[in-house]
């Protein structure tokens, strides 16, 4: 599996085009899949879903175009802000990221795939690398297992530990 080069944008068209088709990542999901949606802290957290993003949500999104990848990096609310109209003080102050609630804790990475036909399925990412993050976006999302022919059930987080 060739990694993407960091400079993706700086690479000759047809060289760009040729390292996004030759990618792992370069997949069609199910055209039930209506969204994709990552929320992971951006520094100072695990690097998966970093990883991800960096080296296979290029080629996915190459591969289905006409699908929505939105990406939420949140500040690490373990951070002290200098600036009193912070965009994240309500979320604070609500206590999802520690505020009145409790202790500054990190929020946990999650990947949300949206279906089209069913329910959305909320995928924890902590503890799993960029390519692990891939399987199990494939396992849930995929052409094959929408098609009937992958019947495994996705890998949890405690699996994964082990």
């Amino acid at each position: 599996m060739p990694a993407l080069p960091k400079t993706l944008n700086r690479l000759p068209l047809k060289q760009a085009v040729s390292a996004l088709r030759e990618n792992s990542a370069n997949v069609t999901l199910s055209p039930n899949v209506r969204a994709l949606s990552m929320r992971f802290v951006a520094k100072n957290s695990e690097a998966g879903p970093r990883q991800f993003l960096r080296q296979y949500a290029p080629s996915l999104a190459y591969a289905n175009p006409s699908l929505p990848i939105h990406v939420h990096r949140i500040p690490d609310p373990r951070s002290k802000h200098k600036n009193p109209e912070n965009p994240d003080k309500e979320a604070i102050e609500t206590g999802l990221f520690g505020g009145k609630g409790g202790v500054k804790e990190m929020p946990k990475p999650e990947m949300i795939v949206e279906f089209h036909d069913g329910p959305k399925q909320v995928l924890p990412l902590s503890h799993l690398d960029g390519e692990k993050i891939l399987g199990q976006l494939l396992s849930v999302a995929g052409e094959a297992r929408h098609a009937g022919l992958l019947n495994e059930p996705t890998q949890t987080v405690e699996e994964v530990k082990a």
